[in-house]
């Protein structure tokens, strides 16, 4: 959407290895690697023609995984006469917004997350994705106040 959403995302190890093992999965099905797609191409998550999974697609699985969990539950409760705890509807904007979350939960400084998150201004981080979900988290801000040094 801007210019700051065109840059090289950094990872962590975990996601590195994570990206790699799908790498390998698409190589042992034969998936043609060689498509571009505005210059761009070896992508890492694709479907069998090559092409990348589009968000649309991405968010269909997420429905539908939370759809067969609710339905199991509706019977599993059903079954042990409770009331079921079905699952909220996910998409993949959701776990764009849980991963900002947490990354700011883990101190992450805000203007690298506003890098990661391809924001061009810090305030869309700031104030739409880094949501306060812990009572916690609020406690534990207070609590560096507690430990600062008085001269």
């Amino acid at each position: 959407k801007t210019e700051a959403g065109n840059r090289t995302i950094p990872m962590t190890q975990i996601v590195r290895s994570a990206f790699l093992k799908q790498k390998e999965y698409q190589f042992a099905l034969g998936t043609d690697r060689t498509i571009k797609v505005e210059e761009l191409s070896n992508f890492v998550f694709t479907g069998r023609n090559g092409m990348p999974i589009m968000p649309s697609a991405i968010n269909n699985v997420l429905y539908n995984i939370v759809d067969a969990y609710n339905r199991e539950e509706v019977i599993k409760a059903k079954k042990e006469k409770r009331k079921a705890v079905l699952m909220p509807s996910i998409s993949a904007h959701t776990l764009r917004h849980t991963g900002c979350t947490r990354m700011a939960e883990c101190g992450i400084d805000p203007k690298v997350l506003q890098y990661i998150m391809g924001h061009a201004n810090i305030a869309v981080t700031m104030e739409i994705y880094n949501h306060i979900t812990e009572k916690q988290r609020i406690e534990k801000e207070i609590q560096k106040l507690d430990n600062m040094k008085v001269i």
